[in-house]
C-alpha cells in the first residue's frame, strides 16, 4: 500500500473532489496526507485523511498577501499585478516549505491539483512519481470560448488577452512572469527550465474529472491523459443545517454562484426578480459568506442561506443558477438538471462553453446582466423540453463513467506497472 501527499489548493471546487479521490484511495488500504494551510484542516481531518500545515510563517502570510499598495490595486493593471505576485509568493512558499514536510511525512507518491504550480518541481526534487489531476477543464486545452455555440459570446479585449496569458497558469502550461520565477528556482538547485519537466520527469498520468462526454472533439490527446467523471462522495460533505419545512412544494429553483469569488448584490436581487411571478421557489446559496444586503427584502422572499446542502438541493430542483464552477455542474448533471449558467471568472466561461454545445444550459455574461435576460432564459428553460432531455442523457453517460472508481483504478494501475518495472529480472538457467 502506498502512502499519497495531495497538493491541493484550498477552494472548495478542488477541495472536495480531491477529498473524495483521497477517500477513495483510503477505503483501498492507502493513506493520504494533505499539504496545505491550517484554515482546511479541520475539513480534511474531519474525514479520517491525515494533514500537515505549511505556509503558515509570517514570512509566508507577507507572500500571500500580494501588494500593499491600495493605490494600485483600484485599477484593472493594479489588481492584475497583485493576482501575479499572490500566485508566485505561493509557488515560492511551497517550494520553500513542502520539501521538509513531504520527506518527514514519509510520502511515496504525489498527487497535485493541477493549479499547484509547484508540484512537478517538488516531485522531480525529490524524486518522487506523481499524477496530476485537473479538477476541471484542463488548463493545458486552454480556457478560451470555442465558438462552437451560438448560444454564448464573450467580450473580447487585449487586456482580457493579457490576463489570460498571464493568469491561466497550470503545473502543466506555464508561461509569463510565473514561469519565469520558476525556472530561477530550478536554475539555483541544478534544474532545467520548466518546460522540460514532462520529458525529464513526467507524470505517470493526468487525469481530469471532466467526462469525456462533456468535452469537444479532439484529434491529439496528451500522453497518459484520461477522462474520467465526476470525484462526488456525499459521505464525505460535512452536515449542513437547512429549513426544509420552508420549502412550499412549488418547482424549486437552486442558486449558487461559488464560493471563491464575491458576487456583487444585485446579481441576486436580478434572479430573484426574474425568478417572481414564474410560480417558482428560489432557493438562494450564499456559499458561505453572509451578507445581510443580499437576503434583505428580496422580490418574492426567496428562501437565502448561508450555505446549502447542494448534493440533496439538487435532487428536488427544477432548474439550477450557477456560475459554471465544474463541481456544481457535473452534480446538477448527474440529477439530470438543466442549467441557467452566468459565468463570472477563472474556467467557468469554457464550462459555460461546453453546456451551451451540449444543449443543457442557456448562457448568459455577467456583463450587462439584468432581470429581463435571465427571465427569458428562465423561461426558455421551463418550456423547452430539449434541455431537460439532454440534460437526462448527460445524466445517464456521466454516472455510467464511475469517474471516482475509475480515477482510482487508474492510479492503482500506473503504480502497479511501476512494481513491476522494479522487480528483478531471474536470471535463466
Amino acid at each position: 500500500m502506498s502512502h499519497f501527499g495531495v497538493l491541493s489548493h484550498s477552494g472548495m471546487g478542488h477541495l472536495n473532489p480531491l477529498i473524495a479521490l483521497s477517500r477513495q484511495l483510503t477505503a483501498r488500504g492507502h493513506r493520504v496526507t494533505f499539504f496545505q494551510r491550517r484554515q482546511i484542516e479541520s475539513r480534511v481531518c474531519q474525514q479520517e485523511i491525515r494533514f500537515s500545515s505549511i505556509g503558515e510563517s509570517t514570512h509566508s502570510s507577507e507572500k500571500y498577501r500580494g501588494s500593499n499598495d491600495t493605490k494600485s490595486s483600484r485599477t484593472r493593471v493594479g489588481t492584475l499585478c497583485d493576482s501575479v505576485r499572490r500566485i508566485v509568493g505561493e509557488m515560492e512558499i511551497s517550494l520553500r516549505e513542502a520539501p521538509v514536510a513531504i520527506t518527514q511525512a514519509g510520502i511515496d507518491i504525489l498527487i497535485i491539483d493541477e493549479i499547484i504550480l509547484s508540484g512537478p518541481t517538488l516531485a522531480q526534487m525529490l524524486d518522487i512519481p506523481y499524477f496530476v489531476v485537473s479538477t476541471s477543464v484542463p488548463l493545458n486545452f486552454g480556457w478560451s470560448i470555442s465558438g462552437r455555440s451560438s448560444r454564448y459570446r464573450s467580450p473580447a479585449s487585449f487586456f482580457s488577452w493579457l490576463e489570460d496569458a498571464v493568469l491561466q497558469v497550470s503545473a502543466l502550461r506555464m508561461q509569463g512572469p510565473v514561469r519565469w520565477r520558476l525556472d530561477s528556482y530550478r536554475r539555483q538547485i541544478g534544474l532545467g527550465p520548466s518546460q522540460e519537466i514532462q520529458k525529464v520527469f513526467p507524470a505517470l498520468a493526468q487525469i481530469t474529472q471532466l467526462p469525456k462526454c462533456m468535452d469537444f472533439p479532439r484529434l491529439r490527446l496528451p500522453r497518459n491523459f484520461y477522462y474520467t467523471g465526476p470525484f462526488v462522495d456525499e459521505a464525505a460533505r460535512p452536515p449542513i443545517q437547512f429549513p426544509w419545512r420552508q420549502l412550499d412544494g412549488r418547482p424549486l429553483v437552486y442558486a449558487s454562484l461559488g464560493t471563491a469569488r464575491a458576487v456583487k448584490p444585485a446579481i441576486f436581487r436580478f434572479i430573484a426578480e426574474a425568478c417572481n411571478g414564474l410560480d417558482l421557489q428560489l432557493v438562494i446559496s450564499l456559499g458561505g459568506r453572509s451578507d445581510p444586503e443580499i437576503s434583505e427584502d428580496l422580490p418574492g422572499r426567496p428562501l437565502v442561506v448561508k450555505e446549502a446542502p447542494q448534493l440533496q438541493l439538487l435532487k428536488k430542483a427544477k432548474i439550477v443558477i450557477t456560475h459554471s464552477g465544474l463541481n456544481t455542474v457535473l452534480e446538477a448533471l448527474m440529477e439530470g438538471k438543466p442549467i441557467l449558467a452566468i459565468p463570472i471568472a477563472y474556467d467557468q466561461p469554457a464550462v459555460a462553453d461546453r453546456l451551451a454545445w451540449l444543449g443543457v444550459s442557456e448562457v448568459l455574461p455577467l456583463d450587462g446582466l439584468a432581470t429581463k435576460q435571465i427571465r427569458i432564459a428562465l423561461e426558455r428553460l421551463l418550456n423547452n423540453e430539449s434541455y431537460r432531455n439532454a440534460a437526462v442523457d448527460l445524466q445517464g453517460r456521466i454516472r455510467n463513467a464511475c469517474g471516482l472508481r475509475r480515477a482510482a483504478d487508474l492510479i492503482e494501475a500506473a503504480l502497479e506497472k511501476i512494481r513491476v518495472a522494479a522487480e528483478p529480472v531471474p536470471l535463466v538457467k
